[in-house]
């Protein structure tokens, strides 16, 4: 990947980010009865939109980071696992395990654990469309990657805002993050020219 199109990836998951923690922030705002954008006039809304843009930047260049820190978990991995059945199956296992723990982290003593499964839950369910389209793309080979990738590693980003115990605040933190890390997988074969018919790479 050169300079060029490293650019392109880092710019386009920021606006990406930024898009996507707008549109949440705006649902929010509106769908709020107390909201009135007459009252709180230009300059309040023009502070949150600030806000949120800076917020939406910052959550796509830590997508980008995330993106790159799991290349090189995975290429490092695959140089230690020949297998990539085994790999594929730690993945797996990885998923389940950081799914249990971003669970336990959010669940307050004496309350029943299962409703904590909510987000790993949908991330999965989300998951799963994108890693078939993956797999179209490029080949079976990129299924578990692309799922491990779209949820273990969002969930681990996350994890600042599955602490505070705040829907609205783990909705805002999460959906960018996974609308940048969906957009970077998806881009990755088409940046690298890996065509559909050609040997598994390393991503």
């Amino acid at each position: 990947m050169n300079l060029a199109r490293w650019t392109f990836l880092f710019m386009s998951t920021v606006g990406i980010g930024i898009l996507v923690a707008l549109g949440i922030g705006l649902a929010v705002q509106f769908a709020d009865p107390d909201y009135n954008p007459v009252q709180i006039g230009l300059q309040g809304f023009g502070y949150n939109l600030v806000g949120t843009v800076i917020v939406g930047a910052l959550l796509g260049a830590f997508s980008h980071l995330g993106f790159f820190a799991y290349l090189t978990m995975n290429y490092f991995a695959q140089g230690i696992i020949r297998s990539k059945t085994i790999w594929a199956y730690a993945q797996i296992f990885l998923i389940v395990v950081i799914s249990v723990y971003s669970a336990v982290l959010r669940a307050k003593a004496g309350e029943p654990i299962i409703p904590y499964f909510f987000v790993p839950a949908v991330l999965l369910i989300a998951s799963l469309p994108i890693a078939r389209l993956k797999v179209k793309q490029t080949n079976r080979n990129s299924f578990v990657p692309t799922l491990f990738f779209l949820t273990a590693v969002t969930l681990l980003e996350a994890v600042p805002a599955l602490r505070q115990y705040n829907p609205y605040g783990t909705l805002f933190m999460v959906a960018p993050l996974f609308a940048c890390n969906a957009w970077q997988i998806m881009q990755l074969h088409k940046l690298l020219g890996t065509e559909r018919n050609e040997p598994a790479g390393r991503a």
